[in-house]
C-alpha cells in the first residue's frame, strides 16, 4: 500500500509539472484548510514611492475557494478615477487541479460608476469581474497595476484578512525616495510566521502559513487582534497640495488650510434664509437645532465612503444647488449654514461602524486608512460637544447612535487636529421599559395591552418602525414575539420624540393557545414580552477574549388577570443574579386571587473580559433564559 501510494503522488506531481500545473488545492496543507473557507496562496503587493508625487502599486492575489461561503474573499476589482490609472488588469481561474480553464483580460471586467446616477461623483469609477464559480474548489489569480501622483495614502498591509480565511503566503514590499520618509507601526504581530527584510529606503515583510480564525460569539473586532502594519509618507502630495505627517495637530491643520479652505462658501440668498430661520435666538445650541432640521428636510444623503471621490468635500455651494451630498458634502454644507448664523463647528473624521467601534490611532498620524466618515461637532463653552450626524434625515438632533458612539476621532480646528472621543452610550441609558396588562382567558388564549419606552441605543435600533407601513410593522412585532404563537396585531401607536430621543410603542394584541392545558392545570409564561431564548454557543476550548461591546438595561412590569375558574398553583420562586457582566431578578407576586404582578428587570454591562470568564457569562445567560421561560401553574378549581 505504501508503494502504491508513493507512486501515486509521484505519477501526480510528474502529471502536474508536465502540464505546466499552477496552484493545485488537492495537495493543500491541512492547517491551511482548517476553518477555512477560502486560502490566500499568494497576496503580493509592491509600491514604488520614487517621489513625493508619484505612486504605482502592483498587486497580485491568488485565492483558493474551498466552498460558497469563500466566494466572499474573492474582491476582483479596483477603484480609480481621473487621478488613477489602471494598467495590466487580468484575472485567471484555475480548477481544482490547477489547470488554467478561463483567463480574462481588462476589456472582460464590469466598468460602472461608484456612485450611481450623481454628477459630482462621475469620476469614480471601479472595474470589476462578475465570475460565477460553476465547482469546488477552485483559484483565482487576480492583478493589477495603478499609477497616481496623490501619495498621501498607502494602503496598510493585513496578511490575514477575516475569519475563515487563511493565508500561505503574503509579501508587502514598499519601494521609497528616503527624502520623503516613511512612518510604520506594527501590530499584533506577536505569534505569527513574519520576517522582516527592511533596509534604509525599502520596507519589506513577508507572512506564510497564517492559520484560519473562527469566529466566537461575542468575540473582540478581528482588527484588534489580527496582524497589521500601518504605514504613512511623513512627507506627500495630495491634489496640487504637499503635506507631512508630523503628528495629527499638524495634519489637521494641514487639512483645514488646504482642503476645508473656501468650500463654505453659500449663496446670499441661501444664507439669509438661514438668518431669517434663527431670527430672534441667542441660543447657539437652538440654532444648530433649526439648521439641523433645515438640512434633513432639504437634502439627501448618497453613499460615497471617504477615499472614494477624494477627501475633499464638494464645495457647500453646490450641495446647495442639487441638494444632496455625500458624509463630506453634507457635513460641510451644515457647518457653512452654521458659521452663517455664528455657530462654530468643526468637521471631525471618524470610522464609522455599527459592530466593533473602531478608534483613530493617536500615536500614528495618516491622512488616510484609519477613516471612513465624517460627522460634525459643535464645540460648546463649559458644556458637553454637541454631536451631528449630516447624513441622516431621522437621526434625532445631537444623538449619534451605534455607528459612531465610543471612540476616538479627528476632529479638524482652524487650530489644527484633536484628537477627541465620541458620547458613549451607558447601560442605563440604553434603556427599555415595559408596562402590560394581560388577560388569560378560559379558552386559553392572551389578550394584551403592551407600552414599551425605548431610550438611548435601544431608541436607535427602533425608532425607523415608526416610517414602515402597517403590514412591516405587523412582520416586526410577530417576529419580535415569535415565540407566541397564533400571534393577531391589533393596534399599534407609535411615538418618536426626537427632541428627548425617546421612541414609545402602545401595541395590542391577542393570540390563541397562549396557555398550556394538561389534566386539570394550565401552564403559561408571565413574561409574555421579553424572552431570552438564545444562550451563547459552548466552546470547549474558546480562543478568544470575550466584548460586550455595549450595555443596556431592560425593565419589565406586568399585571395578569386570571382566567375564571382557576386558582393558582405554583408561583416560580424570586431570582435574583449579580456579578460582573450584570444583574438579573424577576419576581411573580399575587396581588389577589385572580391577579398577578410580574417584574423583571436586566442589566448587562459592557467590558473587554478574559477568555476565561465566557463560561461565567454563558452561565449567566442561561440562568436569565431558563427564569425568562418559568411557568406559572393554575388549577381548575372543584
Amino acid at each position: 500500500m505504501r508503494s502504491y501510494i508513493c507512486c501515486f503522488l509521484s505519477f501526480f506531481t510528474y502529471s502536474l509539472l508536465a502540464q505546466k500545473i499552477a496552484y493545485p488545492s488537492l495537495l493543500m496543507d491541512v492547517a491551511l484548510t482548517n476553518n477555512a473557507n477560502a486560502i490566500i496562496r499568494l497576496d503580493e503587493t509592491t509600491i514604488d514611492l520614487s517621489s513625493q508625487k508619484n505612486l504605482k502599486r502592483t498587486h497580485k492575489r491568488v485565492v483558493t475557494v474551498l466552498n460558497k461561503k469563500g466566494t466572499y474573499h474573492l474582491d476582483l476589482r479596483v477603484y480609480y478615477d481621473n487621478k488613477i490609472n489602471i494598467k495590466d488588469l487580468g484575472a485567471v481561474v484555475y480548477n481544482a487541479s490547477g489547470k488554467e480553464v478561463q483567463k480574462y483580460k481588462s476589456s472582460d471586467f464590469k466598468d460602472i460608476a461608484a456612485v450611481n446616477s450623481f454628477s459630482l461623483y462621475e469620476d469614480s469609477r471601479i472595474k470589476y469581474l462578475d465570475y460565477s464559480p460553476t465547482q469546488y474548489p477552485f483559484t483565482i489569480e487576480f492583478h493589477y497595476e495603478t499609477i497616481t501622483p496623490n501619495t498621501a495614502w498607502v494602503p496598510f498591509w493585513r496578511p490575514l484578512k477575516g475569519y475563515n480565511i487563511s493565508t500561505e503566503k503574503s509579501t508587502y514590499d514598499i519601494v521609497y525616495d528616503v527624502s520623503m520618509g516613511l512612518n510604520k507601526k506594527e501590530k499584533n504581530f506577536s505569534g505569527h510566521q513574519i520576517m522582516d527584510r527592511s533596509t534604509e529606503g525599502r520596507l519589506s515583510l513577508t507572512a506564510e502559513n497564517l492559520e484560519a480564525i473562527n469566529p466566537e460569539v461575542l468575540s473582540p473586532d478581528f482588527e484588534n487582534f489580527a496582524p497589521m502594519l500601518m504605514v504613512a509618507p511623513k512627507h506627500f502630495y495630495y491634489e496640487g497640495y504637499t503635506g507631512k505627517a508630523d503628528d495629527w495637530e499638524s495634519l489637521g491643520q494641514w487639512v483645514h488650510d488646504n482642503l476645508l479652505a473656501n468650500r463654505t462658501d453659500l449663496p446670499e440668498e441661501t444664507k439669509q434664509k438661514a438668518r431669517n430661520l434663527v431670527e430672534g435666538i441667542d441660543d447657539p445650541i437652538e440654532k444648530a437645532r433649526i439648521i439641523y432640521s433645515y438640512v434633513q428636510d432639504n437634502t439627501r444623503y448618497i453613499s460615497v465612503q471617504v477615499g472614494i471621490g477624494g477627501i475633499q468635500p464638494i464645495a457647500a455651494s453646490e450641495v446647495d444647488r442639487v441638494k444632496y451630498g455625500d458624509c463630506k458634502g453634507l457635513t460641510n454644507y451644515t457647518k457653512a449654514l452654521l458659521e452663517v448664523v455664528g455657530v462654530r463647528s468643526d468637521y471631525t473624521e471618524v470610522y464609522a461602524k455599527s459592530s466593533g467601534q473602531k478608534s483613530i490611532d493617536k500615536d500614528f498620524p495618516s491622512l488616510l486608512g484609519q477613516v471612513n466618515h465624517v460627522i460634525l461637532n459643535i464645540p460648546l463653552e463649559n458644556k458637553e460637544s454637541i454631536w451631528l450626524e449630516c447624513t441622516s434625515q431621522t437621526m434625532p438632533f445631537g444623538f449619534l447612535g451605534d455607528f459612531t458612539d465610543n471612540r476616538d476621532v479627528l476632529s479638524i480646528t482652524p487650530e489644527g487636529g484633536r484628537i477627541i472621543r465620541t458620547p458613549k452610550y451607558y447601560a442605563k441609558g440604553n434603556s427599555q421599559s415595559t408596562t402590560a396588562e394581560f388577560d388569560i382567558l378560559t379558552d386559553k388564549s392572551i389578550v394584551a395591552r403592551a407600552k414599551v419606552v425605548s431610550k438611548g441605543l435601544q431608541y436607535d435600533n427602533k425608532f425607523h418602525i415608526a416610517r414602515e407601513e402597517r403590514r412591516e410593522q405587523d412582520k416586526y412585532y410577530k417576529k419580535l414575539w415569535n415565540y407566541i404563537g397564533n400571534l393577531r396585531i391589533g393596534n399599534i401607536k407609535l411615538e418618536n420624540d426626537r427632541g428627548n430621543v425617546v421612541f414609545t410603542e402602545a401595541v395590542d394584541f391577542d393570540a390563541a393557545d397562549y396557555a398550556t392545558p394538561s389534566g386539570e392545570l394550565l401552564l403559561f409564561s408571565p413574561n409574555v414580552l421579553n424572552r431570552n431564548m438564545q444562550v451563547p454557543n459552548r466552546y470547549r476550548n474558546r480562543k478568544l477574549p470575550l466584548r460586550i461591546e455595549r450595555g443596556f438595561m431592560d425593565e419589565d412590569q406586568y399585571e395578569i388577570n386570571l382566567p375564571e375558574g382557576f386558582a393558582i398553583e405554583f408561583i416560580p420562586e424570586a431570582v435574583s443574579v449579580e456579578n460582573k457582566f450584570g444583574k438579573y431578578t424577576v419576581n411573580t407576586e399575587r396581588i389577589s386571587d385572580t391577579k398577578l404582578r410580574y417584574t423583571r428587570m436586566l442589566t448587562v454591562s459592557e467590558g473587554l473580559y478574559p477568555k476565561e470568564d465566557y463560561n461565567v457569562y454563558r452561565d449567566f445567560i442561561k440562568e436569565v433564559s431558563n427564569n425568562d421561560q418559568a411557568k406559572i401553574v393554575l388549577i381548575k378549581n372543584q
